[in-house]
């Protein structure tokens, strides 16, 4: 059983922040992190920028205690945030895969340098980046 943090929003979707629930509701054998659920703040709130930290903080701190971060990269969306989260991971040995559906080849540049893999499928990335949880040095399952 492997903590995931999850990142990222759907432009395309009433909701952008649904799949985040849905994944967990797909996947019940692992924990997943959902940073817009560590802390009290309504998203898009001016709230959050009076005081940074108490949303940074928290966030960092689940990330670095997760085993790993799937991002969901959307180039219409501004995601700031989660280009952040991603860094984070990263600096932190954390392994980090992209889900990515784009109308560009590869997702921005820092994602790209800062993920292990990107994949346009999301079920794939996920599997993916469960490998690198587990260990595996050659990844001998179908995709």
């Amino acid at each position: 059983m492997a903590q995931i943090y999850v990142t990222g929003a759907l432009s395309e979707a009433q909701d952008p922040f649904e799949w985040m629930d849905s994944i967990e509701e797909e996947y019940t054998e692992h924990t997943f992190v959902n940073p817009y659920l560590l802390n009290d703040f309504d998203i898009g709130s001016g709230e959050v920028y009076e005081n940074p930290s108490a949303v940074i903080d928290p966030a960092e701190e689940a990330i670095e205690e997760s085993d790993a971060l799937l991002c969901r990269w959307d180039d219409d969306v501004f995601l700031a945030g989660s280009a952040m989260e991603v860094k984070h991971a990263s600096d932190n040995d954390i392994p980090v895969v992209i889900w990515y559906e784009g109308s560009k080849e590869n997702p921005a540049l820092w994602i790209t340098g800062k993920s292990r893999a990107h994949f346009t499928d999301k079920d794939k990335a996920l599997k993916v980046l469960l490998g690198y949880v587990e260990g595996s040095s050659a990844f001998t399952f179908s995709l």
